[in-house]
């Protein structure tokens, strides 16, 4: 389309050289179509991707008609504000004046495509800005040879420069849609408005640049028969196509209104109901108690909260997966909702909790028959798949008024009773006010001992397990010791359950797997060989999903010999989902770990059972050890357990040997190794070794 004659200014056909003029108003207007369309197109495309629905994704043609539509405006609306000195009027030629609609067109989809897949790389954004800018010049050259004027000549200089500055400007624009939310607090909205006038100027400036470069010379014009357009046609298209850009606008800014409504109404439903279970959550449901609480007060009747838990929620989500654990959470909800009359009430307040309200108590009873209700519910299994679960609660209850006189102190006092019925293994309690004091120390300690694994106040204790009948040591447990500053020694049967109960324990047990493998090593640089170390591992911390990896880096980080190292596993550990238990175990032996089922017989465990895993050692719990040699049931359960067990390969460990005579009647039955006081309390580190070379029985107090 363009002749490269079109620079050789030294055609002796050329006349003399034409000054041209430009009306400010129009030079506005067409700056201003340009603005308006980036605007518009950045507008459009914004609405588009906020819809989130897959086929929108493609639909940024719908943008680029807008914004290609307001380049070719500005380009002929700048035209028309252009007057050469002696012509009463340019004309067009039509085929290529709309013909030079398309690149415009092109340019801006290849924009809003990269714009879309918000891909703000170095080199993809160059890519894109070159594409801006070859739409733009070549819209505007070939809307140029549209022109019927024969001494049109190009500056070669001004030429290119005019390329490159619509390259530059078309980049800084696109720096600015991506840039600009990271720099500066602004909106989406506004940002598209800033970057949409940048667009504006980058076709401005790139059009009467290309204008500078443009040389009008008097010609003889040839006579021709097209059919040409006029400046009041063109001026009528231009017209036509900003009515589109407004149109499009008008659509753009419906769209906006209607995303934010929706964006609001869902935000306000997200802020007041929970994702999982559909239930509201905890603002709602203080907002609706606080009016039962005014509705109560005025007509002189009671109200009670119930405070309800999941029993060990924790080891089904981490032993079947979270999948598993928020379909449980969803049908317990839903029993939950259902077991409930019209006007009470029912929130999930976050994990496994759920708090209720419940009107027109006119008794302690009716509230416990609540309680009731719910836990009957939550009773009934839970099938799922091929699996059959059992899930409990444990409930606790608080009254209005004498519990509390605002919605967050029965909450508070149905949450202390609540963590009560678990201490005391009740299905539910009422709130007590001697409870109080005892919520106030729990919260305390938790505070405490948040800070306790940074300030050295955690420490481990090692107590040995030996062979019988030399009763020489074959290796270490780790138990972890708490000295708190003010109030002493503080045992783990305290700190462990509250540090489970507030989310502390799992980084409780990295710490102490971590600390313990690390005084392992210690030992071992200093050519002290303890056996074997042990460290007890709780159900949910070996059912995380990365406990392998995570015990992997402890030993690579502390060069422990994974030989060394002995892992300590409740019986509930092991009985959930067999395969995904039998293929941890076999990952942690290939690293060389060992293994000991902890107080054993406590459980619901069988020997049957254990006897596919891949284990090492089962620890009868010291209860069964203390009837021992008088209570001849006692002498029969370890007789039975040491028997089978040394016969399916296990070796047998007894706990809580504190006297001479058990430890003659466990010889008796078989035993080959103990663990007690009558051996060695649990010693500091510091004590360890000098305590093996002596190797003297003590008496336990």
């Amino acid at each position: 389309m363009l002749n490269f004659w079109r620079f050789d200014q030294s055609d002796a056909a050329l006349g003399r050289l034409l000054e041209g003029s430009y009306d400010p108003l129009l030079v506005l207007l067409s700056v201003g179509l340009a603005c308006f369309a980036g605007i518009t197109a950045l507008l459009l495309a914004d609405r588009i991707i906020a819809s989130g629905r897959t086929p929108s994704r493609f639909w940024w043609l719908v943008g680029a008609v807008p914004m290609g539509c307001g380049i070719w405006a500005m380009h002929f609306t700048g035209m028309l504000a252009f007057r050469v000195e002696g012509a009463s009027g340019m004309t067009y030629a039509p085929g290529l004046t709309f013909i030079s609609l398309m690149p415009a067109v092109v340019g801006s989809a290849a924009a809003l495509y990269f714009i879309a897949h918000s891909d703000s790389g170095g080199r993809r954004l160059q890519w894109c800005a070159l594409l801006l800018a070859g739409g733009i010049g070549t819209m505007h050259y070939t809307g140029m040879e549209a022109m019927r004027m024969p001494g049109l000549r190009y500056d070669f200089p001004l030429f290119v420069l005019s390329l490159v500055v619509a390259h530059l400007l078309a980049l800084m624009a696109l720096r600015v849609r991506f840039g600009m939310r990271r720099l500066l607090p602004l909106t989406p909205y506004t940002t598209s408005i800033v970057a949409g006038l940048v667009f504006g100027f980058a076709v401005a400036g790139m059009h009467y640049t290309a204008m500078s470069a443009s040389s009008f010379y008097e010609m003889p014009q040839s006579a021709t028969a097209a059919t040409l357009l006029s400046d009041t046609t063109l001026a009528t298209a231009v017209g036509g196509l900003a009515m589109l850009i407004l149109a499009m606008s008008m659509l753009a800014s419906w769209m906006n209104r209607r995303m934010e409504s929706r964006r609001r109404i869902e935000l306000e439903r997200l802020a007041h109901t929970d994702s999982l279970t559909g239930l509201p959550n905890r603002l709602p449901f203080q907002l609706r108690l606080t009016q039962a609480l005014s509705e109560a007060d005025a007509k002189g009747s009671q109200i009670a909260v119930l405070f309800l838990d999941l029993d060990d929620f924790k080891t089904i989500n981490d032993s079947l997966g979270h999948a598993i654990g928020d379909r449980v959470l969803q049908i317990c909800a839903s029993r939950l909702r259902d077991s409930l009359r019209a006007d009470d009430a029912v929130a999930r307040f976050g994990g496994d909790e759920f708090v209720f309200l419940v009107h027109h108590i006119n008794s302690v009873e009716d509230a416990e028959g609540s309680a009731k209700r719910l836990l009957q519910r939550l009773d009934a299994p839970i099938r799922l798949d091929d699996r059959k679960l059992h899930v409990s609660g444990s409930i606790g209850l608080s009254f209005y008024p004498q519990d509390g006189e605002t919605a967050e102190d029965l909450i508070q006092a149905a949450d202390t009773a609540m963590y009560q019925a678990k201490r005391e293994r009740l299905r539910y309690f009422l709130f007590d006010r001697a409870l109080s004091d005892q919520a106030r120390e729990r919260v305390r300690l938790i505070s405490d001992l948040r800070d306790a694994m940074h300030n050295d106040q955690l420490h481990f204790y090692y107590q040995p397990w030996v062979e019988f009948p030399s009763r020489r040591w074959a290796g270490l447990e780790a138990l972890a010791r708490w000295m708190h500053p003010t109030e002493g020694a503080i045992s783990p049967d305290t700190f462990i359950p509250l540090a489970e109960r507030h989310g502390l324990l799992l980084q409780f047990e990295e710490w102490a797997l971590r600390r313990t493998c690390r005084q392992a090593r210690d030992w071992l640089d200093m050519r002290f060989d303890f056996g074997r170390i042990s460290v007890n591992v709780s159900a949910h911390q070996f059912a995380r999903w990365d406990f392998v990896d995570e015990l992997r880096g402890v030993l690579y980080e502390t060069g422990l010999p994974g030989t060394r190292l002995e892992l300590e596993i409740t019986e509930s550990s092991l009985m959930v989902d067999h395969p995904t238990v039998l293929q941890r175990l076999e990952r942690i032996r290939e690293l060389g770990v060992t293994f000991a089922v902890d107080d054993f017989g406590t459980g619901y465990s069988s020997l049957n059972y254990l006897k596919t895993l891949p284990l090492d050692k089962l620890k009868i719990d010291a209860t069964f050890a203390k009837g021992i040699p008088q209570d001849s049931k006692d002498m029969a359960i370890v007789r039975a357990v040491v028997e089978m067990g040394t016969s399916l390969g296990f070796s047998v460990v007894v706990e809580g040997i504190e006297r001479e005579e058990q430890y003659e009647g466990l010889l008796v039955l078989g035993c080959s190794y103990g663990q007690g006081c009558l051996f060695s309390r649990p010693l500091p580190s510091g004590s360890v070794e000098a305590a093996n070379a002596s190797v003297q029985p003590l008496v336990c107090d």
